[in-house]
């Protein structure tokens, strides 16, 4: 009757070590401040507020805002530029939910918002973006591999 019970903790362990590796995190741009233009044109605000955060494949951002704003992906010279050519967002409260690791560059395209420092850089992983390169085969293969590693290990402790 212990060994069954001693396999019930060991399966709610595995359970919850595969829960915190795969949870993702949701981040508001801005946090309480929103996605608008930074008080006393506070140019590198969104700068500030990125230098703090990791993001990674599954995370997601959220522009909410309220006013006229838009949120737009641009690429980087553009960003450099405040060139407000772009995938233009218009909903507050959009989401965008990162698949890969690369760099992504939004702006508002409103005025002059851009140029009073609404806009922001987000990395994603290395901020390389990787898709169908060797590289991710083999970081994909080394994963599963240390998975099932893991998976036998733990299944040997909790046989025992």
């Amino acid at each position: 009757m212990s060994s069954r019970y001693g396999l019930i903790g060991c399966l709610i362990v595995v359970l919850a070590l595969l829960e915190s590796a795969t949870a993702a995190t949701q981040y508001t741009v801005g946090d309480g401040f929103g996605w608008a233009v930074p008080p006393n044109n506070s140019t590198n605000f969104y700068d500030d507020w990125v230098s703090n955060k990791t993001f990674q494949i599954g995370d997601s951002i959220i522009f909410n805002w309220t006013g006229e704003h838009t949120a737009t992906e641009v690429p980087k010279e553009y960003y450099d530029n405040c060139t407000k050519l772009g995938i233009i967002l218009t909903t507050p409260g959009v989401m965008v939910t990162f698949n890969e690791n690369g760099t992504h560059y939004y702006l508002c395209s409103i005025s002059t918002h851009c140029e009073q420092g609404q806009k922001v850089k987000i990395v994603i992983g290395d901020g390389i973006s990787d898709t169908g390169s060797a590289s991710s085969l083999v970081a994909g293969a080394l994963s599963l591999l240390l998975s099932t590693l893991v998976f036998q290990f733990l299944a040997l402790l909790c046989l025992n």
